[in-house]
């Protein structure tokens, strides 16, 4: 009988102890491909003081006392690569799964056994001008890293356009590999679907390229428009921009809640009736896959990985920064009946739970890791 293939995942953090979506990411997809009992796992993080994943899930964590060289966020990134690549030698025939630039020093010399996962490529997807500047040295550096690793991996629709006019002549490396969630314990059943007023839930940072400022354009024109009693806004999250909206906005059926603990986050995907998400760019916004997980419909725009999730099947694809097209989705969605409305909250669960749990995505990284393995022999 074969041995099962090692795996080492090289990241630079795991969720709790690092907040963000790399490293939230690489807990559960972790703790899953454990759970199946069918590779061994090592995980290389920062986390020197203690591991972070329970005994019993049987994985090998290596702990790198991190050192801050520089105020350069890139010159730290590389100088934790070296101290990553000095790890890795222990595993010299394992596959590494590569988080970020995780794996960056010396990865010409072991690149044919990374699958490098850089997430929502937001460094292509800057807004601003000072912004383009400052993404500039990030996209020299993953384009040296794509040119360098086995796999790249996209999460799907335009990233995957995206990473192809960017990884240039290698579009064989990319293989897409979408994000995930755990669906709730107990599939929540949503039952009315002709209440007034419609409850559109927004759940995000409040940051300029989430495209509130739409949204809070659209509720106004909605509102002049004779929909004031007939639609309620509620946005979740902080960030710098929120004390702009919450004491500028004076709409009397927009709901600022500020941050949301899990409890009252999903109070709020229950009492609600269609998710909407007006983004400016995106990876793929896990928020959008737990509004669906609760049978939320999507307004979402065409952006990042968002069209893998949603279409007219479960919601509406609006235009970016077009105020109209957001406003176009909301009436729709209003004068549907009953039915209709139950459709597509029918679907946005169906889809999630078919296409974007933990044991689905799992499953899919593990033939990948048996593929690299098999070429390697």
């Amino acid at each position: 009988m074969s041995q099962p293939v090692q795996v080492v995942f090289c990241t630079d953090g795991v969720y709790p102890q690092l907040v963000g979506g790399i490293q939230k990411h690489t807990r559960l997809l972790v703790e899953e491909l454990a759970r199946t009992k069918k590779i061994k796992i090592a995980v290389i993080h920062q986390h020197h003081e203690q591991n972070v994943f329970d005994a019993s899930l049987n994985i090998t964590e290596i702990g790198i006392k991190r050192n801050k060289h520089s105020s350069n966020y890139l010159l730290n990134e590389y100088y934790y690569s070296k101290q990553v690549y000095e790890a890795l030698k222990q595993f010299p025939d394992a596959v590494i799964d590569a988080q970020g630039m995780a794996v960056w020093h010396n990865i010409d010399k072991i690149g044919s056994r990374v699958i490098l996962n850089p997430h929502g490529l937001e460094f292509y997807q800057a807004l601003s001008f000072s912004d383009r500047l400052k993404a500039i040295p990030f996209k020299f550096v993953f384009g040296y890293l794509f040119s360098k690793a086995a796999k790249v991996v996209s999460l799907g629709g335009r990233l995957t356009q995206l990473l192809k006019s960017n990884v240039k002549s290698h579009h064989n490396k990319i293989v897409v590999l979408p994000n995930a969630i755990n669906l709730p314990a107990q599939k929540f059943e949503r039952t009315v679907f002709d209440k007034r007023p419609i409850k559109l839930l927004f759940v995000g940072r409040f940051a300029a390229n989430k495209g509130i400022h739409v949204l809070m354009d659209a509720a106004a024109q909605l509102n002049n428009g004779g929909y004031k009693n007939e639609l309620e806004f509620h946005l979740v999250g902080k960030g710098p921009l929120f004390e702009h909206f919450s004491t500028t906005v004076k709409e009397p059926n927009v709901v600022f809640h500020g941050f949301a603990d899990d409890d009252k986050l999903n109070s709020l995907y229950k009492e609600c009736d269609i998710f909407v998400l007006p983004t400016l760019f995106e990876g793929m916004p896990t928020v959008v896959l737990e509004a669906m997980s609760y049978s939320l419909p999507i307004i979402v725009t065409d952006t990042g990985a968002t069209t893998v999730m949603v279409d007219s099947l479960n919601g509406y694809i609006i235009e970016k920064s077009d105020v109209k097209s957001l406003k176009d989705a909301i009436s729709m969605y209003f004068v549907l009946n009953e039915q209709a409305k139950k459709r597509l909250a029918e679907q946005s669960y169906l889809r999630v739970k078919e296409k974007f749990t933990w044991p689905v995505i799992a499953q899919q990284h593990l033939e990948l890791f048996q593929q690299m393995a098999e070429q390697k022999t």
